[in-house]
């Protein structure tokens, strides 16, 4: 059974739609792309969220608040306090995994653009392209790295 909504759950919605409807433009977006990007099933889940169908959980607020490159306390400002204590946590060392959220870059909104324009034939040749490409360069780096251990020794 769905909960219901709280008042902080519809202010949360109406601010996420402002957000939304003052950026989905300059950055390219529809529902349907959201949903891909967000990693939901549906763009009704998008649209659930921006109409205040479906409260915010912090885990999607985040999600929204990089996809439309804001913090997410703009989103839901409750979420201000917890995100000031983790934003001031040590920053993992280098090498370390950072997180497992996708950040999408401009370059990588342009490449989505892009991509988006192609034919589907067109698309599936270039995924095989830049899956070769990459393949390429991670034996390129394993022979780099084998090199370094011999000539270490």
């Amino acid at each position: 059974m769905k909960r219901k909504l709280t008042e902080e759950d519809l202010a949360a919605a109406k601010r996420l739609k402002s957000i939304w409807t003052s950026k989905r433009v300059a950055l390219g977006l529809t529902q349907e792309k959201a949903a891909d990007l967000l990693g939901f099933n549906t763009q009704g889940a998008v649209s659930h969220y921006l109409n205040g169908v479906t409260p915010l959980n912090t885990d999607t607020v985040i999600k929204f608040s990089m996809l439309l490159n804001v913090k997410p306390e703009d989103i839901k400002p409750e979420l201000a306090e917890i995100l000031s204590y983790v934003r001031k946590s040590p920053s993992p060392e280098p090498g370390e995994e950072i997180s497992s959220l996708n950040v999408l870059t401009s370059q990588h909104r342009e490449l989505i653009r892009l991509f988006d324009k192609m034919p589907e034939s067109e698309k599936i040749h270039l995924l095989k392209q830049l899956d070769v490409k990459a393949k390429d360069y991670d034996k390129l780096l394993e022979e780099l790295l084998e090199l370094r251990k011999k000539s270490k020794n």
